[in-house]
């Protein structure tokens, strides 16, 4: 029925009406922000900004335009995420491409972004001019390219992913956003040691790690759990696996005194404190604009 709905949609048609048709079409399918994803829809078929939109609501959309967002409304009703078919994403101070396969970054994960930032600036006054950062499980590699795009030049960065789709598709959004000289990039697991040209111990550690307890999984949202990796997403039975590994081999890729930053899931900051708190000095969770615990991070402990 919705993907009928969506499908109905006719030429002659304003743009007004389409968006009222729209946002009655995703209302029903169970989208959560259904006026949103609306405009940010017909805005991406009809190729024109906002205030365009706005500025003539009584404008005829024709047939060609009014296909193709008909085509995108009913992918959004059958629950494809936004950002699939949109193909990109903004994340920080990066513009990313986005396709299936490959973890979507999600604005949360901004906040480990400004963490690190944050950490950094404190230690000086400013950032340093230079230093290294090692990403583990960098998907999109959204977090060492807008880490790159904001710290001075002299930064260099490192990271893994076991999916060599990811890693080529990071590579890409590197060069998109015209970093792709200072970021190594290599498939591989970061239970085992460290790239022979990496620069670990590095300054920086981050990770926005699998952490969703397996029997979770099930109640995510279908653009999450339909569309993201599992690897991704599967933290093991209590959503702490990859948080351990990472405690356990922490002297490999970060220096003493060095940055850690781990995105959490809201309920793990206890458990995550426990686990790394023997290593780290300064331990703290941060949390995001909703209030959620959502970062852990700490400086390694030991003398540089």
């Amino acid at each position: 029925m919705i993907a009928r709905d969506a499908a109905s949609l006719v030429p002659q048609l304003t743009r007004s009406a389409l968006l009222a048709q729209a946002r009655n079409a995703l209302e029903r399918a169970g989208i959560s922000s259904p006026a949103r994803d609306a405009e940010i829809l017909l805005l991406h078929a009809l190729a024109i900004s906002k205030t365009r939109l706005w500025s003539d609501r009584a404008a005829v959309v024709s047939e060609e335009d009014a296909a193709r967002f008909a085509r995108l409304l009913e992918a959004r009703c059958r629950r494809v995420p936004i950002q699939h078919l949109l193909g990109e994403v903004s994340f920080h101070a990066a513009e990313l491409d986005v396709e299936p396969g490959v973890f979507i970054p999600r604005p949360e994960t901004e906040r480990l972004v400004e963490v690190v930032l944050q950490e950094l600036d404190a230690e000086l006054g400013d950032s340093p001019a230079s230093g290294t950062i090692v990403d583990l499980g960098t998907g999109t590699g959204a977090i060492p390219i807008a880490l790159l795009l904001t710290l001075p030049k002299g930064w260099t960065a490192a990271a893994i992913d076991r999916s060599e789709k990811a890693i080529a598709l990071a590579s890409r959004n590197a060069r998109r956003n015209g970093v792709a000289r200072r970021l190594t990039l290599r498939t591989g697991d970061f239970r085992e040691p460290p790239p022979p040209d990496f620069a670990c111990p590095a300054d920086v550690l981050v990770s926005n790690p699998p952490y969703i307890p397996t029997g979770a999984i099930q109640g995510l949202m279908p653009e999450v759990r339909e569309h993201d990796p599992l690897e991704a997403l599967d933290g093991g039975a209590d959503g702490l696996d990859a948080f351990r590994t990472v405690a356990g081999c922490i002297e490999s890729w970060l220096k003493p005194g060095g940055i850690l930053a781990l995105e959490i899931g809201e309920d793990q900051a206890d458990p995550c404190m426990e686990l790394f708190g023997p290593h780290l000095s300064g331990a703290r969770i941060a949390r995001d604009l909703a209030g959620i615990p959502r970062v852990l991070t700490g400086r390694r402990r030991g003398t540089r």
